[in-house]
């Protein structure tokens, strides 16, 4: 038989999905990683966030890319 269907939530992604939501089991092709990244998923990637940085991180993230890398170490432009 052939590999068991995927919850939407882990399948990848064939492009970025900019501006919308992410899983933290999901990928795309734009991965880049976080310092200490264990897997190339969204989880672990610069571009999504999952307010890794306040009190408590969301179990849905939003990818920001290209505008932003979030938790890269970059200051944030003021516009």
């Amino acid at each position: 038989m052939g590999e068991p269907a995927r919850r939407r939530e882990d399948r990848a992604l064939s492009a970025p999905n900019s501006g919308g939501n992410v899983w933290p089991g999901q990928s795309c092709p734009a991965f880049s990683p976080r310092g200490g990244a264990a897997q190339e998923t969204c989880w672990y990637c610069v571009y999504a966030d999952f307010h890794l940085d306040r009190p408590r991180a969301l179990e849905v993230g939003i990818c920001e890319w290209p505008d932003r890398e979030c938790g890269a170490g970059k200051p944030e432009q003021k516009l």
